[in-house]
């Protein structure tokens, strides 16, 4: 059951839009989408959404923060940063994996020196929407790879019923969860009632054109 509170913080700023039609980055097709970027900007409520996403945490012993681009960078701040006001001593720092831009199925890599700072050290790993947790799972596998240790994975909706299954055996904290009937671009109901889809929210341009 997801908290009337925190579900109100969501619709206060109109991050969950409702009688649409719309296409996830996933490709899949749905008339609700998840508006994160609607919730980053509002500093107020991102703050407080990302206290409550490290709240279940030990500060103590989150060495650092890691988010994918591009909600993952705010994610990562704030959440390190409320880590950091619970801390007695030392400092949970925030990095962020980039995607390369090869053509290919996004892969995650750390630029900047971020990946000086993963090896041996506790990770929370940070996403905004969680979908089919594809890309929480590329960063895992990147953190992993470089000997960092995965203490969790906190999101701020999850839609896609993601398990720890789905994400290489990581716990998965969300601070909602919904339930949506999404489609396949060839069953999508939408699509075969001429329902126009979305350019302006979600993946409806690129959709259009291909």
């Amino acid at each position: 059951m997801n908290d009337a509170h925190i579900m109100q913080m969501f619709t206060d700023v109109g991050a969950i839009v409702t009688g649409g039609h719309f296409v996830y980055t996933s490709g899949r097709h749905s008339s609700v989408y998840i508006n994160k970027d609607a919730v980053y900007l509002h500093t107020e409520t991102i703050s407080a959404l990302c206290k409550l996403m490290v709240g279940r945490y030990n500060p103590e012993q989150i060495d650092v923060v890691v988010g994918p681009v591009l909600g993952g960078i705010v994610l990562s701040q704030w959440a390190a940063h409320h880590l950091n006001k619970r801390r007695t001593d030392g400092e949970t720092l925030a990095v962020y994996a980039e995607k390369a831009s090869d053509g290919l199925e996004k892969q995650f890599f750390f630029g900047r020196g971020y990946n000086q700072h993963i090896a041996g050290k506790n990770i929370l790993v940070v996403e905004d929407v969680l979908t089919t947790g594809g890309s929480a799972r590329q960063v895992i596998e990147l953190v992993r790879s470089l000997g960092g240790n995965v203490m969790g994975l906190s999101a701020l909706c999850n839609r896609g019923n993601v398990r720890p299954t789905d994400v290489c055996g990581v716990i998965v904290s969300a601070l909602v969860s919904i339930d949506l009937d999404t489609y396949a671009p060839g069953a999508c109901p939408l699509c075969k009632a001429n329902v126009p889809v979305s350019t302006e929210l979600g993946k409806g341009k690129s959709f259009l054109v291909g």
